[in-house]
Order: C-alpha cells, then structure tokens, then sequence
C-alpha cells in the first residue's frame, strides 16, 4: 500500500430516491452487517486518523461516520450540485457503491448546493448511498477539500487510507487494491 494522503483524505449501501415531488425529498437506508466472506486490507501503519463527523443527510437523518467505519471502509465523495467533472465521474461512482453495497458505505457530501439542488443532482445520478450537506464547510475544511470533485477512503477502523483530489479514474482497481482483500 502506498502511504496515505497528508492533508486530504468507504460501500455498502441499499436505497434510492423517494418517489415525491418535493424538491428536497430522497430516502437513504445503510447496509446491514457485512458479509462474512468479505475481508478488508489493513490501513498502513503510517495512516492518520480521519476526521470524524456528523452529517445530516438530505432526508433529515443524522449519520456518525465514525460508527460506520467501526465496521466497514467508507469512501467520502465530496461534490457539488454545480461540478461537472463530479457530473461526469458520477455514473462510475454510482456503479460502484452498487456493486460493493454490503461491504464498503459510500458517503455523498456536498457544501455549497442548495438542498433542492443536491436533490435534484442525486434524482438525475440514481444515487442511492447517503448524501448530505456541510453547509458549514467544516467537513471540507477538515479533508482539505478546496474544490471538488474529491474522493476519500478511510480504512475500516478509521485511518485516512488515500485521497484523490479531482476524482479518481477507475476507482473499482482503486478499491480492490486497497479495501477488498480476495
């Protein structure tokens, strides 16, 4: 593994929009235990912490990250409503949480899009992992976020493992070089 990203920086996740017409109106649910057949690399030594947070999610739940990750690799990606390289790597992200829902909890977090416009971008993607807002920008502050598109993955157990500043290209290697073990 290689060492993990200083000042910048996991997918498990079943659910979808919601089929009301208010703007703001989607519905995220979390994965259930992980698979007992999966196995996940260990964080390098040499990981930092991550930044634990809280964040409140578009359908008005609040979600503790450092209790996701006790139990699975959370992959944070951090975007805007307005982004479009995050427009354009969102479909390959989108395939991915769906493809590694009982293992790995993918995390939207946007800071700047109204909750009408995060809504609207997460109905037009089909995302269906938990997305939410830092309307603060203390969330992105903390990871070093200046602009997005960027993608975190912390290690189960909560060690920062890598950071991608402007997105990551084939992030499935990505994951199974890092997360996935077999």
């Amino acid at each position: 593994m290689t060492a993990a990203v200083a000042a910048v920086l996991g997918m498990a996740l079943v659910s979808g929009c919601s089929g009301s017409d208010e703007p703001a109106a989607v519905s995220f649910d979390l994965p259930g235990d992980v698979p007992g057949d999966v196995t996940f690399i260990d964080a390098p030594p040499t990981a930092p912490p991550a930044p634990s947070f809280e964040l409140e999610l578009l359908d008005g739940s609040t979600l503790d990250l450092a209790e996701q990750w006790a139990e699975r690799p959370v992959v944070l990606v951090f975007f805007e409503s307005f982004c479009e390289l995050c427009a354009q790597q969102q479909a390959e992200i989108t395939e991915l949480s769906e493809q590694y829902r009982d293992a790995i909890l993918f995390v939207g977090v946007g800071s700047a899009s109204s909750p009408e416009d995060a809504a609207a971008y997460v109905r037009e993607h089909d995302i269906a992992y938990p997305v939410g807002l830092d309307a603060s920008g203390e969330v992105f502050r903390r990871y070093g976020v200046d602009e997005p598109p960027l993608v975190a993955l912390i290690a189960r157990g909560g060690q920062l493992v890598r950071g991608w500043p402007g997105g990551v290209e084939d992030l499935g290697t990505q994951l199974t070089q890092f997360v996935i073990d077999g």
